[in-house]
């Protein structure tokens, strides 16, 4: 595999790149020219922070790309003080490196590093140490032991690289716990499999400009974020078939509902006055008191009306509703082989009585 190296000056000297909250428009549309390790795994559908569609959209200039949070510059100015634990961990020396990697056959696939594991007596060869801070919570809550999008930003640089390792530190900012370093070797299936995808949708989205579908609701509030007043679709087949499931599911989801109070209560009965139900001493369930201050806005609003509204910011979002109607199914014939009759709801309901008995979310 032929792999091109460049150096890339990224930032002004004596810059420091968290102090930006926002990118140069330089950066900006430097970016848009090639897919990098942080936003292979959101290209192809696998990142939870980003979906394919929001990053072409950046790529093609048609909305802005996140700014810097408290998070992400905690991230960068505590990268110094990781790297030192991590080295006082594993006995590994590691060097500031401030370069970029090209795939030589499709250059518009580029990796940047910032530091480099020094060769030492365990591994002949440099690797990467890949360094990253996160929440007890967030890693409670996956099906593996890291982020899978971070799997894929790891192999893509062991790709671009050539390098054969590399080490995932963690941090967690809520507990201040160091992980103990992992050691991940490179996957070449895995790595072969991500690039034929990556270039495969490089060249479909970016070059051919097709649009990617949306996959959840973020994406489709963005392709529609408004609603355009007294305009109806009439549902296709498809369409209807879609609703009455979705109906089936949210009756099934309001039993599972009461089954599960139903069965918290119970274990309420049995802790009663403690605070925790355990087997073995380990803990099966908690049932403690919390304090929580909220304010009080409907209170605020009375006495204080003119700081309300001054501080009163409005928003719009479009609520998704589902509406129960009865349906005459003798005069209205839904079948994949002849087109939808007129729907005719029970006698005696109007229009907008057919609207009540909505439910819905956001």
């Amino acid at each position: 595999m032929a792999i091109t190296k460049s150096v890339i000056i990224t930032k002004k000297a004596g810059t420091s790149k968290f102090m930006s909250q926002i990118p140069s428009q330089r950066w900006v549309h430097f970016r848009q020219n090639y897919l990098g390790g942080s936003e292979v795994a959101a290209a192809l559908g696998k990142s939870d922070w980003q979906t394919p569609l929001q990053l072409w959209r950046i790529k093609k200039g048609l909305q802005e790309p996140p700014g810097s949070t408290p998070v992400t510059e905690f991230g960068n100015v505590f990268e110094p003080v990781m790297a030192e634990k991590f080295s006082q961990i594993t006995g590994f020396k590691t060097r500031n490196i401030s370069r970029s990697f090209t795939y030589s056959k499709h250059p518009f696939l580029r990796a940047h590093i910032d530091r480099q594991i020094v060769s030492n007596q365990k591994h002949k060869t440099a690797g990467l140490p890949e360094l990253k801070t996160t929440t007890s919570y967030r890693l409670k809550n996956l099906s593996g032991p890291f982020p899978l999008e971070w799997k894929y930003q790891i192999q893509f640089y062991l790709c671009l690289t050539g390098y054969d390792y590399a080490y995932l530190f963690i941090y967690e900012r809520d507990t201040a716990e160091y992980h103990q370093p992992v050691l991940i070797f490179r996957d070449e299936r895995f790595i072969d499999e991500m690039i034929q995808a990556a270039v495969t949708w490089w060249k479909r989205h970016i070059d051919d400009g097709v649009r990617p579908n949306p996959i959840n609701a973020e994406d489709r509030l963005i392709l529609f974020p408004k609603s355009k007043a007294g305009n109806v679709v009439e549902a296709t087949p498809k369409a209807y078939g879609y609703y009455t499931e979705l109906l089936d599911i949210r009756n099934r989801l309001e039993r599972l509902k009461t089954l599960e109070e139903r069965h918290s209560n119970l274990l309420k009965d049995q802790i009663k006055g403690s605070e925790r139900l355990v087997l073995g001493g380990r803990n099966l369930v908690t049932w403690k008191n919390t304090v929580s201050n909220r304010m009080d806005v409907t209170k605020f609003k009375m006495d204080h009306p003119e700081l309300y509204s001054k501080y009163c910011v409005e928003s719009q979002t479009r609520r998704f509703q589902i509406c129960k109607i009865q349906i005459n199914r003798r005069n209205y014939a839904y079948n994949h082989k002849r087109r939808p009759q007129q729907l005719s709801t029970s006698p005696g309901r109007t229009a907008s009585s057919r609207m009540r008995g909505c439910s819905g979310s956001g």
